[in-house]
């Protein structure tokens, strides 16, 4: 066997091998522990992110978010730049609802591999989340060469335009959502309405149905097995009154939706942390 050949051999981490051992076995969390506190050769990088960022794709395919994202992140602190495990990453990071984080993946992905089709579609599925439909727009227009993603782009670029336009119509809707709710409270005032105090157990989601939020709450509470009765502010009086009420007894101005009525205290938004709190 030639010298230099031998000593390459040499020079690879004893972690290494064992963990690509554990990958052809299919012993996808192995390879993690095989290389989690590993500090590796400079020569040793690349490789171990390669492997990785594969084991991070496997463990997608099981549908393990958390071991994927683990994975991924571990590919990229031995190179932050690498595609699969910024595609990982990102893929991982949304399969857990960690949609802020799944962005920032996404984003990075796109500076280092801009002609991908695939990460820029993903962008625009994330936009999709938070209801950015500019945003998705702006990533679908910059495929230059879809290939076989090339249906897909066009279905979400209709889509997110389709949305968009309805969202410009929605526009006077959101400047009229703040006199519809003074005119439901200065209505509940005429009539003497007092509102009751909600019940120990009680959680309402005031929304509208073009509201991204209000779906990112609902799904959010849905997660975590606690039950809403949700009311639709415009399209039930009722609701808008009752929210009118309640806002004013605690002494807030609702600017939009969601409101949620978290057992008793106005939620303004979809504030994650404080209904952790309060829940």
């Amino acid at each position: 066997m030639p010298f230099s050949l031998l000593c390459l051999m040499l020079s690879v981490s004893p972690a290494l091998t064992e963990a690509k051992k554990h990958f052809e076995a299919g012993k996808i969390d192995d390879v993690f522990l095989a290389l989690e506190n590993q500090k590796l050769a400079a020569e040793d990088k690349a490789p171990a992110a390669e492997l990785l960022a594969k084991a991070s794709a496997a463990a997608l395919e099981k549908k393990d978010g958390v071991m994927a994202l683990s994975l991924a992140e571990l590919a990229l602190k031995q190179n932050k730049d690498h595609p699969g495990g910024l595609e990982s990453a990102a893929r991982a990071s949304l399969s857990v609802e960690q949609f802020e984080q799944a962005e920032k993946y996404s984003d990075r992905w796109i500076k280092v591999d801009g002609k991908s089709a695939a990460a820029r579609v993903l962008r625009a599925e994330l936009a999709f989340e938070a209801a950015d439909w500019q945003i998705a727009i702006d990533q679908l227009s910059a495929v230059k060469s879809p290939g076989p993603l090339a249906d897909k782009v066009k279905s979400l670029k209709d889509r997110a335009q389709s949305e968009l336009n309805d969202r410009k119509t929605a526009v006077t809707t959101v400047a009229n959502l703040e006199k519809t709710l003074m005119a439901a409270a200065a209505n509940a005032k005429r009539q003497g309405w007092v509102e009751a105090p909600s019940r120990s157990n009680d959680v309402v989601v005031y929304s509208t149905t073009w509201c991204g939020y209000c779906r990112k709450a609902k799904a959010w509470l849905t997660k975590k097995g606690i039950s809403f009765t949700e009311k639709d502010i415009e399209k039930d009086p009722g609701a808008a009154e009752e929210l009118a009420a309640k806002a004013a007894a605690a002494g807030v101005q609702p600017k939009g939706v969601p409101v949620i009525d978290a057992r008793g205290t106005l939620v303004l938004g979809f504030d994650q942390e404080k209904l952790e709190q309060l829940l």
